[in-house]
């Protein structure tokens, strides 16, 4: 069978190298952060930090991907895009999603590697490895959570749910503050974690029921929507219509039952 996007065998090849490019850029990011003191850390915008550990790991993620599928793009949070921009299939990696996190000695900070096909996430695996907790999943491929299954929320009233809210700088703070009283006044409570990737994968795990950020770089947000899509959730479309994918765009997703509810309740229109 021809290895296309479409190709069962493809996909079952890409998600296999990704889970074992997203291990061993693991691997190395948990060498790095016992010895984070060390690091030579420079900063990219307001909090919004960079060290050669994630520069190690997007290199190690690349060098498992791009000889294996060497006709996809790779779009790379710290090496931008590389390849046809109008291939097929194109990775979206960021080898370390809470890179704050990760150098504070804090527990939340993941590998995500997504996988873009004209228009549609489909496939995705974040790595978290501290607790060794694998999420993996694609289109027509169940997702798991190490081998296990797992989906979305079936939570049937706002005033019940667990919302992810994401913030950072490129969002003035007045509007997050403002999603963040519609979600209260609704009965809801919200969490966050630093790292936006690692929520979407508790979205499509049932850990927490949606997620909503208003800006996410594709390299942060693919791999948890796609996995998200395998488990059952709804998305809004992404990015936008008009916006390319390396500029990323507003998510909001969460399992079928409550995201119309959530499209109300933040009112996007």
């Amino acid at each position: 069978m021809p290895d296309t996007p479409s190709s069962a065998a493809g996909l079952e090849a890409r998600l296999a190298a990704a889970e074992h490019a997203a291990r061993e850029a693991g691997r190395l990011l948990l060498s790095h952060y016992d010895r984070r003191s060390q690091l030579v850390i420079e900063q990219k915008g307001l909090n919004d930090f960079v060290s050669i550990a994630d520069r190690e790991a997007e290199d190690a993620i690349a060098a498992i991907l791009r000889p294996a599928f060497p006709e996809d793009g790779f779009l790379g949070e710290e090496t931008g895009i590389s390849g046809a921009q109008e291939a097929d299939l194109i990775w979206c990696v960021d080898p370390l999603d809470g890179t704050s996190n990760f150098l504070k000695g804090a527990h939340n900070w993941c590998v995500s590697i997504g996988l873009w096909s004209k228009g549609e996430p489909i496939l995705g695996v974040i790595y978290d490895p501290l607790r060794d907790e694998l999420f993996a999943g694609a289109d027509g491929i169940s997702p798991t959570v190490n081998g296990v299954p797992v989906s979305v929320s079936t939570t049937g009233s706002i005033d019940k749910t667990s919302l992810g809210l994401g913030h950072n700088h490129r969002v003035p703070p007045a509007a997050f503050a403002v999603d963040a009283e519609r979600l209260f006044s609704a009965g809801g409570s919200f969490r966050q974690v630093g790292a936006g990737a690692l929520m979407l994968a508790y979205v499509a795990a049932g850990r927490v029921d949606g997620y909503f950020e208003r800006h996410m770089w594709s390299w942060d947000a693919v791999a948890g929507l796609a996995l998200i899509k395998a488990a059952g959730g709804r998305f809004l479309n992404y990015p936008q219509p008009g916006t390319a994918l390396p500029k990323g765009g507003m998510v909001l997703a969460s399992g079928p039952v409550l995201y119309r509810d959530f499209v109300d309740l933040f009112q996007i229109g």
